[in-house]
């Protein structure tokens, strides 16, 4: 039961560290208007919001391991 408690905690996670991104990337897009002036810089936007959502997921998934880990150390103690 910890494993799925776990895994849901660091879905948990994942889900609102992505989330706050494309917000914060769309509210910063909305706000100075678009990023790109021709398809070359659209495509590079394309890949900064990419780039920009696996490392936000994966160092979420690193922070939901080590939370919930030394959540479980300290509800051992």
């Amino acid at each position: 039961m910890k494993i799925v408690k776990g895994a849901l905690f660091v879905i948990l996670i994942v889900a609102l560290a992505v989330g706050a991104f494309n917000l914060i990337f769309v509210a910063v897009s909305s706000y100075f208007g678009p990023f790109y002036e021709g398809d070359a810089d659209q495509s590079r936007n394309f890949a900064i919001w990419l780039l920009g959502n696996a490392g936000i997921g994966l160092l979420s998934v690193v922070m939901g391991v080590v939370l919930y880990r030394r959540y479980l150390r300290k509800a051992r103690v």
